[in-house]
């Protein structure tokens, strides 16, 4: 999410506006410090323009990467760890947040 806001040329006061949202909540999530709702994650991907794509594994966790919206899955990448995510990524922008 952080990379994908600078690519924007975004801050994070910027997104949260868009989003609805407070800059500490954004700032938290860039953190993985909370687990983000579905309904926050598609504010999010709409400020951002944004595809959005959710992956559930059980046993592997969960990835939650922001796209192009002229990219196809597994095009973009994620973070995944299991139990949830963590801060971290592999070739896209991903959202950090802890599964409960």
């Amino acid at each position: 999410m952080r990379e994908r806001r600078g690519r924007a040329g975004m801050t994070q006061t910027r997104l949260a506006e868009l989003a609805g949202m407070t800059q500490a909540a954004v700032s938290r999530l860039e953190r993985g410090k909370c687990m983000p709702t579905f309904p926050l994650l598609e504010r999010i991907s709409a400020a951002l323009e944004a595809t959005l794509l959710v992956a559930v594994e059980p046993g592997r966790g969960v990835t939650v990467t922001f796209t192009d919206p002229d990219e196809g899955p597994g095009r973009g990448g994620g973070a995944r760890v299991p139990g949830g995510l963590i801060p971290g990524q592999r070739n896209g922008d991903a959202v950090a947040a802890r599964a409960s």
